[in-house]
């Protein structure tokens, strides 16, 4: 039974207000990737004022919250992230961040407070849904750990595996409520690396006693950002960044040992592979030949994210007919942006999609800048075609 157009959309707008204070409240009070203590509260408090059944503590601070209207019919899940980024908050706001250097620059607060504001309009339509709905609400997605951790506490035990499941990311270079649909590959496989190389200490002014980690980490970063450029096929995306540098103790001094940290991305699994074994040649390479050794770790964080192509025509074609006013697009490119939300759709045939924000100057700044924010009139999107595509099939 399909709920009438204009009675959701009602019951959609009647929401706002509230989604919109449980937002502003999320983004003051960031919580980093496994700290998500109080956040996950405050989700599983919402979640039994709807009479949901709820587990919590799932993989660290993972909530699930589960509205079974009967247990022979199928199950379709919604997922959430909850983590914030270790970045400050540069907005003169009234609810910037209450904590100096943690910030939800990435918009999770968003996705948490969407996804409560669907469960609501949910719940208050139940009546008609023909399926179960598990609403996921997961830690650590930025560090790539959340998925995969709740899946191995069988996160789905007790309702079976869902048929469906669905995820939405916030992008400020759509139009404020638009929803951006992908068929195919959406996010790059990640992986997150850490290197670290020993040498010799000693005194700046005398450089030829020691084994200088400095230089030598200078030249295997000039080498390995080379590896894209030279020796990946150019028809396959692929990005190699270092964004952290840890080492040295003073100006007149020569360390002994410096690290480094980054990430690599690609939607080819060879050359994901390619770009692994050059990693590890380049680096130990370069630092034997300066007599230095060095430590390299990789962890695969999460695999290509391929919407499902049969259930995302579906949901184009549900969230037109239920809210006809929400434009769609299609995104012609994929984004070299890792998501987790992958590990889920390892098993479960799912698509995420692009939730639009993008409203004034103020609201386009890129994703992990310090003063992102949103055009909150753009919540209603997200809450309307979760909803739509709970009720309306």
């Amino acid at each position: 039974m399909r709920v009438d157009n204009n009675i959701l959309a009602t019951t959609v707008d009647r929401m706002i207000p509230e989604i919109i204070r449980i937002r502003r409240h999320i983004h003051e009070h960031p919580e980093l990737s496994g700290a998500e203590e109080k956040t996950a509260l405050l989700v599983a408090g919402e979640c039994r004022k709807l009479g949901l059944e709820v587990r919590e503590n799932i993989g660290g601070f993972g909530v699930l919250a589960t509205l079974c209207i009967d247990p022979a019919k199928s199950w379709i899940a919604f997922r959430a992230d909850m983590d914030a980024l270790p970045i400050r908050d540069g907005k003169q706001l009234p609810y910037a961040s209450h904590f100096e250097g943690i910030s939800h620059s990435c918009g999770h607060d968003v996705h948490t407070a969407v996804l409560l504001g669907a469960a609501k309009v949910i719940c208050s339509h139940k009546e008609t849904l023909n399926h179960n709905i598990a609403f996921v609400f997961q830690p650590a997605e930025e560090t790539c750990e959340g998925a995969a951790a709740m899946l191995r506490e069988h996160l789905f035990e007790s309702t079976g595996q869902p048929e469906q499941i669905y995820a939405m990311h916030v992008f400020p270079y759509l139009p404020a409520g638009s929803v951006g649909m992908r068929q195919g590959p959406m996010c790059a496989a990640a992986d997150m690396f850490d290197v670290e190389i020993q040498g010799r200490g000693g005194h700046a002014a005398r450089p030829h006693e020691c084994i200088d980690v400095i230089l030598i980490a200078s030249h295997v970063i000039q080498a390995l950002h080379h590896i894209v450029s030279r020796r990946v096929n150019p028809l396959h995306p692929a990005v190699l960044t270092i964004g952290q540098i840890q080492g040295g103790y003073a100006g007149n001094v020569i360390p002994d040992r410096v690290g480094f940290s980054g990430t690599i991305r690609s939607l080819h699994p060879e050359s994901h592979e390619e770009i692994r074994a050059l990693m590890d040649r380049i680096i130990r390479q370069t630092c034997e030949a300066w007599g230095a050794t060095a430590r390299f770790t990789l962890k695969q964080a999460t695999p290509v994210l391929t919407n499902d192509s049969k259930l995302l025509s579906q949901a184009a074609e549900i969230i037109s007919e239920s809210f006809p006013d929400i434009a769609q697009v299609d995104l012609p490119e994929p984004s070299l942006g890792g998501e987790d939300f992958a590990e889920f759709m390892r098993e479960i045939p799912g698509c995420l999609f692009r939730l639009g924000t993008g409203g004034g100057p103020e609201t386009r700044y890129p994703l992990h800048h310090p003063n992102f924010d949103i055009d909150e009139s753009s919540m209603r999107s997200g809450i309307a075609a979760f909803a739509a595509l709970a009720l309306n099939q």
